[in-house]
């Protein structure tokens, strides 16, 4: 069975299918309840080594309270509200109840409740907390770029030396995690509890309306077969862009434009080949990636494809020239005036729930069709970590109940993310589940953009491939070298020294 059917089918089980908003989803549950039957013939227990729960069943901290420190983001940051520690009660929403469920297992396996303690600046009031030797808290989870801070800083513990915590185990993004660590050592981790880790993750949006009217292939088919690149996104939104007016200019609000995004999508794509910028080796050292032919060479055709036409909307120009670019940007994509919306997968979230139209999820594409597999990579800045701080009470316990929240999440807190995300309108077909296994199942992370505060690598990549008006990368990345490579030495000075 599909994976991400599987979730649908434990999200089922576990929420009783409840749509946002606490209406029955009939057709997700018929949905499952088909491919229930279907593969009862093929129903002998047969468990995956990586899902194989290995937590010790004798173990109780009765009355302990385990205190997850996180962002309290406002309600204008709708997609990043942070809903996945903790809840009081069910209400028949899916990831509200997953939550819920995921909380109750803790209590039941391990005697242990789960709190959480929401902060406008988490990363500010950890600092005070850990610099004071507090153990108020037991898990810090916030987004990458905070986390490395803490890194450097020598706050957080080394979670593959903890016991019980097993960074093989299906609930642990072992990819990613690949790219996180730093000689052995892996400061946080990105886990099935953390939402954040999920919607931040780039992936392009497709309006089937405005794909179909312009002849587009089906192009879930294309992405199965390795078809999906970066020069035939190119090619269906010139097919789809239309100058309505006729003016001869494309304008915001007016006309059709074949694709959307910002300038940042300059780092999906390069990532988006399996490239490292900066190269993690095993004993602690790293390589410099930057000036090899490949990125170079895959620079420039990037900074072509965003300086390619008028079927091209940059959100990024309009900035400070309307009221929201942000909100207008997603108005644009709802009201079927962007065939191709290239941003995180939270846009689901902002837009699924209006959208009259049907659309669907793609990973982003291949730069090169002889490229092997699709890879995808996460806005640092807003995709969340788990890390454990220096200042935890009892190691022992801190680990195992972190490996048991994560194994817990992995089987609800994950379907009910995939359920709700398959079910806004037209990303409930089947295809767009498969789309998520692959998007999720190669994840490229690269230390450079993490450390982004002190490297300064996201603007660069921004500026060179994105703004600049002629193609100058060659030569402002020899000039930049020395920036990144400092910065990198001192980062590992800094942690080797802790």
């Amino acid at each position: 069975m599909k994976k991400w059917m599987t979730l649908l089918l434990a999200a089922a089980m576990l929420t009783g299918m409840t749509s946002c908003g606490g209406t029955a989803a009939e057709t997700d549950a018929e949905t499952a309840d088909t491919a229930a039957a279907e593969n009862t013939e093929t129903a002998e227990e047969t468990v995956d080594p990586a899902e194989a729960d290995e937590l010790p069943t004798d173990v109780t901290y009765d009355g302990y309270t385990f205190t997850v420190l996180s962002h309290d983001h406002p309600d204008t940051a709708i997609a990043w509200k942070v809903a996945d520690i903790y809840t009081e009660e069910l209400n028949g929403e899916r990831i509200n109840d997953a939550v819920f469920e995921r909380n109750l297992a803790m209590t039941d396996r391990f005697g242990v409740k789960i709190a959480q303690n929401l902060q406008e600046k988490p990363s500010t009031i950890a600092d005070q907390l850990i610099s004071a030797g507090d153990d108020a808290f037991d898990l810090l989870q916030t987004n990458t770029q905070d986390q490395c801070s803490f890194v450097v800083k020598g706050y957080l513990m080394d979670m593959a030396q903890m016991d019980y915590i097993n960074f093989d185990k299906a609930w642990w993004d072992s990819t990613a995690i690949d790219g996180i660590t730093i000689g052995d050592k892996v400061y946080y981790a990105i886990g099935d509890s953390m939402l954040n880790g999920k919607k931040a993750t780039w992936v392009v949006l497709f309006n089937k309306m405005l794909t179909g009217n312009a002849g587009v292939p089906d192009l879930y088919s294309l992405v199965k077969e390795g078809g999906w690149t970066l020069d035939k996104l190119n090619r269906f939104g010139e097919q789809i862009h239309q100058d309505v007016d006729g003016d001869g200019v494309m304008t915001w609000g007016t006309d059709i434009y074949g694709i959307g995004l910002q300038h940042e999508v300059v780092l999906p794509l390069l990532l988006g080949d399996g490239s490292k910028l900066i190269e993690m080796n095993a004993d602690g050292s790293y390589n410099y990636n930057m000036n090899s032919p490949a990125i170079v060479d895959a620079m420039e055709q990037i900074w072509n494809f965003l300086h390619g036409g008028m079927h091209i909307l940059n959100c990024n120009d309009y900035d400070g020239k309307l009221n929201n670019q942000w909100s207008d940007f997603h108005t644009l994509f709802m009201s079927d005036q962007i065939g191709f919306f290239m941003g995180h997968l939270g846009t689901v979230t902002l837009v699924g729930g209006d959208m009259n139209s049907d659309f669907g999820v793609l990973p982003f594409p291949k730069l090169d069709e002889a490229q092997a597999e699709y890879y995808s990579t996460f806005q640092y800045n807003n995709a969340h970590a788990v890390s454990v701080p220096k200042t935890a009470g009892d190691l022992t316990r801190t680990g195992l109940l972190t490996e048991a929240y994560e194994m817990f999440s992995h089987f609800t807190v994950l379907p009910a993310y995939y359920d709700y995300t398959l079910t806004f309108r037209s990303a409930r077909d089947t295809d767009s589940g498969e789309m998520l296994d692959i998007i999720f199942g190669s994840r490229n992370f690269d230390i450079s953009l993490a450390f982004n505060h002190t490297t300064g690598m996201q603007t660069f990549l921004q500026d060179t491939g994105s703004k600049d008006k002629s193609f100058s990368y060659a030569s402002k990345e020899a000039s930049n070298k020395t920036k990144v490579t400092t910065a990198m030495d001192k980062i590992l000075e800094a942690i080797a020294a802790n």
